[in-house]
């Protein structure tokens, strides 16, 4: 480099600098009106600047924004209630409503196939956003020890989406005297 070009550079460094600092103002501000108001998915607008096919990364963050929090929950006992072992009655919410497509169901230690649980929200017998199940013979009693119970919501709609949730209860053996069973 001549020396005329460096003292050139170092006299107009200010110009330089001045022009390096508009041009990452206008990038930080233009990122930031991006994020505050991004593209709608349903825009009107067309032509070669708004792109018709979206990522499928930008596909699930923009259906990530509009999809109901889902959860299922045991809420008729806690991780690690004491339970007499037996039959055992269980109670439960999840995220479900008349409108959604979901299902619950519950099983006992991982036992397969999982049950179905009895649907007693206000919006009939496809609403699972509160539910009952009875742990009996049928399926499975609560056994003296350790018994894992874990309740699966599962939604089509959206979805297919699933969420577990599981509690760990103690069964103790029921006091004596104990009714003998019926021949």
């Amino acid at each position: 480099m001549k020396p005329s070009s460096v003292r050139f550079l170092l006299k107009n460094h200010e110009k330089y600098l001045f022009t390096i600092l508009i041009l990452a103002t206008i990038s930080v501000v233009g990122f930031t009106i991006e994020k505050a108001y991004p593209q709608s998915a349903d825009s009107q607008l067309k032509g070669p600047a708004m792109n018709d096919q979206k990522s499928d990364e930008a596909k699930s963050i923009s259906d990530a924004k509009f999809t109901p929090k889902m959860y299922v929950k045991i809420t008729s006992h806690k991780n690690a209630d004491t339970v007499p072992a037996g039959e055992l009655t269980i109670n439960g919410t999840s995220s479900d409503t008349a409108s959604r497509d979901c299902i619950v169901e519950v099983d006992w230690n991982n036992q397969k196939p999982s049950q179905i649980v009895t649907p007693t929200g206000p919006g009939g017998s496809s609403d699972y956003s509160t539910w009952t199940f009875n742990y009996t013979k049928e399926y499975h009693e609560i056994e003296v020890g350790p018994n894992e119970l874990t309740s699966k919501l599962t939604c089509i709609n959206p979805g297919p989406l699933t969420k577990w949730f599981s509690v760990t209860l103690t069964g103790e053996q029921p006091p004596f005297p104990r009714p003998l069973p019926v021949p």
